[in-house]
Parts: C-alpha cells; sequence; structure tokens
C-alpha cells in the first residue's frame, strides 16, 4: 500500500517514524506542506521521501499513491478530504473526523457514492487490548458504569494564559480538549456500546471560550458513561467499566490502549496484546489489511463509529 503524507507536524512525524519502522507493506510515496517547503524537504530527507509537494491539488493530480493521509490542523479535514475524495483517492484522516457532523454525513456520503475508503485514524479502536475488551464484556455484564479519564497538563497551557494561542487551543480550528484528548474516551464508549440516547457536555472554558477541561456524560438504557479529559490539569489516566460479575480497568491513556486487567469471580488477570511498539501500528495494518481484502463492509463499520462519535459531540 502506498501513501502520501499531507502534513509536517508531530503525528504526521510519528507516523512517518512508525511506517519506517514497523509498517510492513506500506511505502510513503510523498510529503506535502502548504506553509514550510525547507521542513518537509529535510524530513523527507532525513525518511527517503522521494518527492515534496506545497500545491494540494498538484499533488492530488500528479502522486499516485494509493491513500492519502491528511494530519493536519482539524478544521482543515472537511476541505482536505473532499478534495481527495472529488480526485478519486482513498483517505486516511486523523481524528477527530471532522468540526462537525454535517461535514462528517457529507464526507461518508462522498465516499461511499465513489466506493471509495474513507478511514478515520483513532489508534484504539484497532488494538488487540481494545479487541480483547470488547470481546470480555460479557464476561462482567450487565454492565452499569464506564468512567473514563485522559488528562495532560499542556505545554502549551502557560502560553494561553498569556495570550499565546497554539492551535489546540483556538476554537476557529477545532481545539480544545474534546477534540485533541476527550474524543478517545468518547470512542472507547461508543467502540463498546454503541451510540447513546443522550450526551451532556460539562465544559470548563478559558478565556477565549476555548474547552481546556470537562466531563460529557453519555447515557443508555442500563448504563451510565463519564469522559473526562483535561488540558488545564493532570492525572492518571484510566477506563473503568464497572458490571455486577466484575470490573475491566485500562490503567492507560485511552488512545495507548496499553493493558487491560479484568477482574472476574474474585480473580484478577492481566493481559497486553499489543503486539507492536507503536501505538499507530495496528490501525495502518488494519487498513491495509482492508483495503488488500476490499473488505468495504468492515470500513463501513469503522466509518458509522466515526460519525457516531462526531454526533455525540456535536450534541453536547
Amino acid at each position: 500500500m502506498r501513501i502520501s503524507i499531507i502534513g509536517t507536524g508531530m503525528i504526521a512525524t510519528e507516523v512517518i517514524s512508525m511506517l519506517r519502522t514497523e509498517g510492513k507493506g506500506i511505502e510513503i510515496t510523498s510529503l506535502f506542506s502548504h506553509s514550510d517547503k525547507d521542513k518537509a524537504q529535510s524530513l523527507a530527507k532525513a525518511n527517503r521521501i522521494a518527492h515534496v509537494y506545497t500545491d494540494y491539488t498538484q499533488l492530488l493530480k500528479e502522486d499516485d499513491a494509493d491513500f492519502v493521509y491528511i494530519a493536519l490542523v482539524n478544521s482543515a479535514h472537511y476541505d482536505y478530504v473532499r478534495q481527495a475524495l472529488e480526485a478519486d483517492r482513498n483517505v486516511i484522516v486523523e481524528k477527530p473526523f471532522t468540526t462537525s457532523l454535517s461535514q462528517a454525513e457529507e464526507l461518508a456520503s462522498l465516499a461511499r457514492s465513489r466506493n471509495l475508503y474513507l478511514f478515520e485514524a483513532v489508534s484504539l479502536l484497532h488494538t488487540p487490548n481494545f479487541k480483547l475488551v470488547k470481546d470480555s464484556l460479557t464476561r462482567i455484564a450487565p454492565i452499569h458504569l464506564v468512567q473514563c479519564n485522559f488528562s495532560q497538563y499542556s505545554s502549551r497551557f502557560e502560553r494561553y494564559l498569556q495570550g499565546d494561542i497554539a492551535p489546540a487551543f483556538n476554537p476557529k480550528l477545532g481545539g480544545g480538549a474534546m477534540n485533541d484528548l476527550n474524543v478517545y474516551n468518547i470512542n472507547t464508549v461508543i467502540g463498546l456500546f454503541g451510540e447513546p440516547l443522550t450526551t451532556t457536555y460539562y465544559a470548563n472554558r478559558g478565556h477565549n471560550g476555548i474547552d481546556t477541561s470537562g466531563t460529557m456524560v453519555l447515557s443508555y438504557p442500563t448504563l451510565t458513561a463519564t469522559c473526562t479529559a483535561a488540558k488545564d490539569s493532570s492525572s492518571p489516566s484510566f477506563t473503568i467499566i464497572q458490571g455486577e460479575k466484575g470490573w475491566i480497568r485500562i490503567p492507560t491513556t485511552a488512545n495507548e490502549f496499553g493493558s487491560v486487567e479484568i477482574m472476574e469471580g474474585g480473580k484478577l488477570t492481566s493481559y497486553q496484546r499489543n503486539a507492536y511498539e507503536s501505538r499507530l501500528t495496528h490501525e495502518f495494518m488494519d487498513f491495509k489489511d482492508v483495503w488488500e481484502k476490499k473488505d468495504y463492509k468492515r470500513m463501513e463499520e469503522w466509518l458509522d463509529t466515526s460519525l457516531a462519535v462526531v454526533k455525540a459531540i456535536e450534541a453536547k
């Protein structure tokens, strides 16, 4: 599978490094940056990427990659994905999928109408540890409570307080604790239990209205989930699922899903089934597998999860 990387930020750099070391069968064909050609050229040279583009339209016309991987500021996702789909390109887009439900639904409809693959890169959903948890829910059922916390004091928060607003704290660019961190918690809950009946978001907002931290409550017929995330404070990160017959705990950040503990019948068992060093490898191997097998139904299931997450966040 051949991929063109759109972006040169932290996550794009992490993906490039992962693909070089663990991305067996995936080749990077080109690298795009709309604003920093020197950085792109340096990154391309260091990672033996043959082509660098600063014109997205030109890349879509010339590059013969099977997928474009879009790792840009959140507010740019919709436009870059739409242009790629209209050029009949398969797309992998970083989370959050889009910043509005109408945008998400339009892109999903466009991909389906053209029989194109559209994946959202949400690492946790593709880990063996997540699949273990999903398969183990019946062991502790019926389940009544879920608690998720993903809190990291941002290195940019002090600058934000002083008026230096990075994209992660800019509401116009789709920043905030929900889109940056809590989206992983929401994906955990919806990935395990499906679309909620209602969602309510209790946010702490900064001087420009951005949510610097907050808790979303997702309600189900017999289950309540609370999803907390913070960029203005820190806490141990975890997910705990409580059932009448036991509990399941993931004692890591939701984006890693690094290990699993299951308490059942008074016995605690720990598991670690993730197979790669990078938290990102499983998702790209899944995308490659689905594309090579032409398993469009599986892609559509993931796309439905993406739509449900955007809907839940927008309903806040």
